[in-house]
């Protein structure tokens, strides 16, 4: 039985949804799913009450929040929580309109218009002292001249996009400008980088309050990624980076941030992070933080319901997070030593594990991924995105 109230947690088909569903459906919320198609994995979880389908953010935005305001009076929500990018703008964009009817602790829309920019982020951390890859803005110079001032191999990154979609990885002069033309046909004006070559990844995963102080922090090292080229976290684990997390910190507090955000680096072989970019939003890895002891849906609910929160720093070392289905699999068939892949992923005990889908306490999200990979192979356009990095 219930007895706190009703929370709506959009964007269904994200590991991250699931992850809040679990946490605030254990505290005795009632959760509510919000997705553009029924069979979405977060939808199978038992802590999940009622899952509503609503029109695409992306191409239907003011459907999609005529629905939101609609099903929010009607089932009385305490509080919105949205979860991947369209969502997360377009409930900042209304947020005036919304914050009369519910709960939602957001960052302005601009703000997160321009952190969803990769040059206009780097251009703040440039401002901030933080360190990034060598970048060349293309509206600002001749791209020939561009080419002859960057070494191969170098990369040709989308300003716009999520995970490693947007990215070309350029290794002879004579590929650069199709390349270059390919990305900005797709995505518009991109930004030109140098490739790092890293010694590991490691993100920041922070809250902020509406003076953008620091609530909550919490650090990952990424292991593996799905595609191996460049993607989102396969295997992951918690770690300390003092370094990572100040500048996260100070990148988030010059903008005048508000709520949670993920701000991933890559650490150079001279052991130097240096920012990638900054998601405006929950991180698809989010189970991790919570089994590590940094429950950042709890705490953002408190903030938005103004209950007192004090700032949480501690947490589990070493807390390895594993995403099974289908992402590891498919790491292991593209990985080069296939029976080390294989002996890994059959690996199921051990202490301090999680994972983004399995629990043996919630088990249908497991059944909820295989019909929405299913959904997601039957769908024209979204088979060419499932095919290429797992969902």
């Amino acid at each position: 039985m219930h007895n706190k109230g009703k929370i709506l947690v959009t964007d269904g088909r994200s590991l991250a949804s699931l992850a809040i569903a679990r946490s605030l459906g254990k505290k005795g919320f009632e959760i509510h799913c919000g997705e553009e198609f029924l069979l979405n994995l977060t939808s199978f979880s038992k802590y999940v009450t009622k899952t509503w389908v609503y029109p695409s953010p992306e191409s239907q935005p003011e459907s999609f929040i005529e629905t939101i305001k609609k099903i929010t009076l009607q089932e009385k929500f305490e509080m919105i929580i949205p979860v991947r990018d369209a969502t997360t703008l377009l409930i900042a964009k209304y947020a005036d309109d919304l914050s009369k009817l519910t709960n939602v602790y957001i960052a302005d829309y601009s703000v997160i218009k321009t952190l969803q920019d990769k040059g206009e982020t780097l251009k703040i951390a440039h401002s901030c002292g933080v360190p990034f890859p060598r970048t060349f803005f293309p509206e600002d110079c001749d791209i020939r001249e561009i080419s002859a001032n960057l070494k191969t191999p170098f990369l040709i990154r989308a300003r716009i996009s999520s995970g490693s979609r947007g990215i070309a990885y350029v290794q002879s002069p004579g590929e650069f400008e199709q390349k270059y033309e390919s990305i900005k046909r797709d995505f518009g004006e991109p930004i030109i980088q140098e490739y790092v070559q890293k010694q590991s990844y490691c993100t920041a995963c922070m809250l902020l309050d509406h003076n953008s102080e620091e609530v909550a922090s919490f650090a990952y090292e990424r292991v593996k990624e799905y595609p191996v080229s460049g993607g989102p976290t396969v295997v992951g684990i918690s770690c300390i980076n003092e370094e990572v997390i100040g500048y996260a910190a100070s990148l988030l507090k010059k903008i005048g941030w508000k709520g949670v955000a993920e701000v991933e680096f890559i650490i150079d072989k001279g052991g130097v992070p240096r920012l990638l970019e900054i998601n405006p939003r929950f991180w698809m890895p989010l189970n991790l933080a919570i089994q590590s002891g940094v429950d950042f849906p709890y705490l953002l609910y408190q903030l938005a319901v103004k209950h007192p929160v004090s700032k949480q720093k501690k947490y589990t070392i070493g807390m390895k997070y594993r995403w099974v289905i289908p992402n590891e699999i498919l790491w292991v068939l593209s990985s080069p030593d296939k029976m080390q892949g294989i002996k890994e992923l059959l690996t199921m005990n051990g202490k301090n594990v999680c994972y983004g889908e399995m629990s043996l306490n919630d088990p249908l999200p497991v059944l909820g991924v295989l019909l929405q990979g299913m959904y997601f192979l039957s769908d024209k356009k979204q088979r060419q995105s499932f095919l290429k990095r797992g969902w």
